[in-house]
């Protein structure tokens, strides 16, 4: 599944991850976009709407909230998209005229220039898998 250490591990997928806490209030939900918790230390929770300081992805389903669970930070990801991807869009967080989940992912066309629009600063990395519907699809990390 990964090679570790004790503080960091290098997933399958490609990915640098590390542990936190779970605080979302529930069991840990893979693919789901984080943020940091303002309550607890090193803890995460779901990003809400419009939240633009995403952090990480969930890397193990089924954490129980308090407890730790790993979380991917940089490299490639499996990211849970809220429909359909394509290969080369990019991958963002919600806002809330989406209506979705948090934590869920929205896949869309590269933003032209200029960039300055509140979904650039939610982008969340390059989405290199297709899939037919919701669900995980391999995407490359970077942070704005």
């Amino acid at each position: 599944m990964y090679i570790n250490n004790k503080n960091i591990f290098f997933t399958a997928e490609g990915g640098i991850a590390i542990r936190m806490i779970n605080k979302t209030g529930a069991p840990s939900v893979k693919g789901y976009l984080i943020v940091p918790s303002q309550t607890v230390d090193n803890g995460f929770v779901y990003q809400p709407a419009d939240e633009a300081d995403v952090c990480g992805i969930v890397y193990e389903s089924g954490k129980a909230d308090g407890e730790l669970c790993l979380v991917v930070i940089q490299g490639k990801a499996e990211i849970y998209y809220n429909s359909a991807t394509t290969t080369g869009l990019f991958a963002r967080g919600q806002v809330t005229a989406d209506g979705g989940t948090p934590g869920h992912v929205i896949a869309e066309a590269v933003p032209t220039s200029p960039f300055a629009t509140d979904k650039h600063f939610l982008e969340v990395g390059h989405i290199l898998q297709s899939i037919g519907g919701a669900g995980l699809a391999l995407t490359l990390l970077h942070w704005n």
